[in-house]
């Protein structure tokens, strides 16, 4: 037959001196813990930032360019529609016949 043994857990008050040592001994050891890696996180989010910045940066140089081409494209087309007028309207005189056209009187 198996025989089942109660056990009770005792609460065991340390001094306050050794209570204080105690505290001390955990608050080192979660400082030397934290530190590392409060750097570590500042770190990466300067990092982070820092690429954030640099995105917004290209982002900024992409559209100012975008623009740029833009317009230089919308200049190129009317030069050309200028061009295209001028040779429809050199065409147009030769279709009426260069020779119809009256000559400037000598006087």
């Amino acid at each position: 037959m198996t025989t089942r043994s109660k056990t009770a857990l005792k609460i065991v008050q340390p001094g306050t001196e050794q209570l204080e040592e105690l505290e001390n001994v955990i608050k080192q050891a979660s400082a030397s813990e934290v530190a590392p890696l409060v750097q570590r996180l500042g770190t990466h989010r300067d990092r982070i930032d820092l690429a954030i910045k640099e995105l917004e940066s290209e982002r900024f140089d992409l559209l100012s360019r975008r623009d740029l081409i833009r317009r230089q494209a919308e200049a190129v087309e009317k030069g050309l529609q200028m061009h295209l007028d001028d040779i429809e309207a050199t065409l147009a005189l030769y279709e009426r016949g260069i020779n119809s056209v009256p000559l400037p009187e000598n006087t």
